[in-house]
C-alpha cells in the first residue's frame, strides 16, 4: 500500500490479528511498584476475598504518590497486577484469597531481573491473563504464541543471516517492526512462519525502505473507525520488549532492541524452552465454544504460572539491575502503628511509609498554594536501578515553577528526642551540593501518636554555616538540634 510516495509493509487481511493484553498503568515505575506490592501482599494473611481486597487496596493507596489516586485508577491497579503478574490467587467458590508464590518469590529474592525472566518464560497466548472473549479469538485463529521466545529466536536467526552475508552488524528489532512482522501476523503467532523467515522479512523491509505504521490503513483504525496513534498500535510489542530489557535479555539503542551479549545462557533457556500451558488445547476446533467454558480454566492457568517460579532456571546477581479524603490520615496512622508493633518491619518498610506520607504532604502543599496542575507531577524517582540522589521530585510553590528535590529520611521512635540525625550517601551529598537551595532533606520522625517533620533546605549550606553538624563517614553523618529548626506541619491529601 502506498501513501504520498511512501511504501508500506502490510500483513494480508486474512492473516492480520491484533494481539493485546493487560497493560499496567504503572509501567513507567514498574520496578518500584512490583517490589513494593510483592512486599505488601506478603504481609496479608490468607483470608476472605473481601478482607484481602480491603487490605490490598489500602496497600495500593499507600504507595508513595498515590494518596490522591482516583477510585477508578485504584481499581485498575487492583485488577492489573494480579491479572498480569499473579500476585494473589482468589478462590471465589470458597471465598478465600491468598498471596501467590509469584509475589513471595519476588519479595524473598528482591530480584526483579530473575522475576521478569520467569514471568516472560511462562507468558503465552492463550493464557488466563486474557478475558474469555479475547481467548475465543485467540483460539479461533489457532494462535499459540510465546512472545519472548519468538523475539529471541528472530534476533538469533537474524544474526546468523547477517553473519552469512559477512555483515558486521547485529540483528535488532524495533517495536514497530515487532508489531507488524511478529505480533499482528497470525502466520507467526500460529507457528506457520519460522524465525528465519521473520528475520529475513525485517531485513528485506529495511533494504526496500518500507514503512510500517500507516494511519490511513484500516488495520490502524479503532473500532470507532478513527486512526490509532503509532504508540497505540505498537504498545503491546513495546511492553514485551521493555520487559525483556528490564529482564536483562535485551538492550536498547536508538529505538532498536538487541540481544544482551553477555546473557547467552539465559537466552538459551528461552530458545530451548518446551514448556506450554495446555489447558486450552481441548477448545481448538470446537464450534460451540463459549466464554463460560474458558473461564473455568483460569485457576489452572494461575496455578501453572506460580509453578513456574523456579530459581534454578536463572541465577542472576541483583547488582545487574544497576548496569475519600480524611481516610488518608487514618491509613497512615494505622500503617505507622502496624510498622512500630511488628517485629518483621524492615528499613525498606519504614522508608516506603515515609515516602508515602511526604508525597501526600507535597501534593497537598502544592494544592493549597494554588498549584493544582503540579500535583500529578509529584513522583518518587529513586528505584532499584536508578538512584538520582533524592527520593521525590516535587515543585516549589513560589511562582518560579522550579523543581524541589526531596530526600526523605524516616525513623521510628517510641520516645521524644531533641537531637536528630541521619546519614547522607556520597551521591546524595554531591547532588545536594550541586542543586543547592532546590535540594531538601525531609527528616521525618514517626511514633504511635505523633509525626514530626523538619525540612532542611540546602544541607551543604547549613553545614557550612554551622546550622547542622556533619561528620564524613562514607558520605556524611548529619546531626542537628530540633530546637534550632521550626517543625513543619505535615499535610494529608484531601480532594
Amino acid at each position: 500500500m502506498k501513501q504520498k510516495g511512501k511504501k508500506y509493509y502490510r500483513v494480508p487481511d486474512e492473516f492480520w490479528y491484533r494481539i493485546h493484553f493487560v497493560r499496567p498503568r504503572f509501567k513507567s515505575n514498574i520496578e518500584n511498584v512490583l517490589l513494593y506490592m510483592a512486599s505488601e501482599c506478603c504481609k496479608i494473611p490468607k483470608c476472605s476475598c473481601e478482607e484481602y481486597n480491603k487490605r490490598y487496596l489500602r496497600a495500593i493507596r499507600m504507595f508513595p504518590g498515590n494518596a490522591d489516586m482516583a477510585d477508578k485508577t485504584l481499581q485498575n491497579w487492583r485488577t492489573e497486577i494480579p491479572a498480569l503478574f499473579s500476585f494473589y490467587i482468589e478462590d471465589k467458590s470458597k471465598n478465600i484469597t491468598e498471596t501467590s508464590r509469584m509475589a513471595k518469590f519476588l519479595y524473598e529474592n528482591q530480584d526483579l531481573t530473575q522475576f521478569l525472566r520467569l514471568f516472560l518464560l511462562s507468558f503465552q497466548f492463550p493464557g488466563g491473563h486474557l478475558k474469555p472473549q479475547d481467548l475465543e479469538d485467540i483460539i479461533y485463529n489457532n494462535i499459540r504464541f510465546k512472545p519472548a521466545r519468538t523475539i529471541i529466536e528472530v534476533l538469533m536467526t537474524g544474526n546468523e543471516i547477517l553473519s552469512e552475508q559477512n555483515s558486521q552488524k547485529e540483528m535488532s528489532v524495533s517495536a514497530e517492526e515487532a508489531t507488524f512482522t511478529i505480533f499482528n501476523d497470525i502466520r507467526v503467532t500460529s507457528g506457520r512462519k519460522n524465525s528465519k523467515s521473520i528475520a529475513q522479512t525485517i531485513l528485506d523491509n529495511r533494504k526496500n525502505h518500507l514503512k510500517y505504521y500507516n494511519p490511513a490503513d484500516i488495520q490502524s483504525k479503532s473500532l470507532k473507525g478513527t486512526s490509532r496513534k503509532k504508540g497505540d498500535v505498537t504498545r503491546y510489542a513495546c511492553d514485551i520488549l521493555d520487559y525483556m530489557e528490564l529482564a536483562n535479555l535485551l538492550e536498547k539503542h536508538n529505538g532498536y532492541y538487541y540481544l544482551k551479549g553477555n546473557e547467552l545462557s539465559a537466552l538459551k533457556v528461552f530458545v530451548n524452552d518446551k514448556t506450554w500451558f495446555d489447558g486450552y488445547e481441548r477448545f481448538y476446533g470446537k464450534k460451540d465454544l463459549k466464554a463460560s467454558m474458558l473461564s473455568q480454566v483460569e485457576p489452572l492457568w494461575f496455578e501453572y504460572v506460580n509453578d513456574s517460579m523456579r530459581p534454578d532456571l536463572f541465577r542472576t546477581d541483583v547488582r545487574s539491575l544497576f548496569n475519600k479524603d480524611e481516610s488518608i490520615d487514618i491509613i497512615f496512622d494505622d500503617r505507622i502503628k502496624s510498622v512500630i508493633s511488628s517485629d518483621d518491619s524492615t528499613t525498606k518498610d519504614i522508608g516506603n511509609l515515609g515516602e508515602a506520607i511526604i508525597c501526600s504532604h507535597e501534593k497537598m502543599r502544592l494544592k493549597i498554594n494554588g498549584y493544582e496542575d503540579f500535583v500529578k507531577l509529584v513522583q518518587v524517582v529513586d528505584g532499584p536501578s536508578y538512584h538520582p540522589g533524592f527520593d521525590i521530585d516535587s515543585y516549589e510553590a513560589d511562582g518560579t515553577e522550579d523543581h524541589r528535590y526531596i530526600e526523605v529520611k524516616t525513623t521510628i521512635s517510641k520516645r521524644q528526642i531533641k537531637m536528630f540525625g541521619f546519614h547522607m550517601s556520597p551521591n546524595e551529598w554531591r547532588v545536594a551540593n550541586t542543586i543547592k537551595e532546590h535540594y531538601c532533606v525531609y527528616r521525618l520522625m514517626l511514633s504511635e501518636d505523633s509525626k514530626t517533620l523538619f525540612v532542611l533546605r540546602n544541607p551543604v549550606h547549613l553545614y557550612k554555616t554551622d546550622k547542622i553538624e556533619a561528620e564524613p563517614r562514607d558520605g556524611m553523618e548529619i546531626t542537628f538540634d530540633g530546637n534550632t529548626f521550626e517543625q513543619t506541619k505535615i499535610l494529608a491529601w484531601k480532594r
